[in-house]
């Protein structure tokens, strides 16, 4: 969004800036509750650790219930007991 009203800096694009900012975070919101109701407790614990709009610049320590051998498989849970 904000390339575009970089790009393209007229009225109409300073206008629909905000308008568009406001929709794209509702949207985002939205779809965060429908994966949080997909996948219960493992969308609830992805969207904790992942930034919602700004990625974090720098990172944090390894969590220690995640295995350190790689990404988990699809259906692999996410903390073995």
């Amino acid at each position: 969004m904000i390339g575009f009203l970089l790009q393209w800096p007229t009225i109409p694009t300073l206008i629909m800036f905000p308008v568009l900012v406001y929709v794209y975070a509702r949207l985002a919101r939205s779809e965060d509750r429908e994966v949080a109701a997909w996948f219960g407790g493992q969308g609830t614990v992805y969207a904790a650790r992942t930034p919602a709009f700004w990625p974090k610049l720098r990172q944090r320590p390894p969590d220690a219930s995640r295995p350190q051998g790689g990404a988990r498989g699809p259906h692999e849970p996410a903390v073995r007991s």
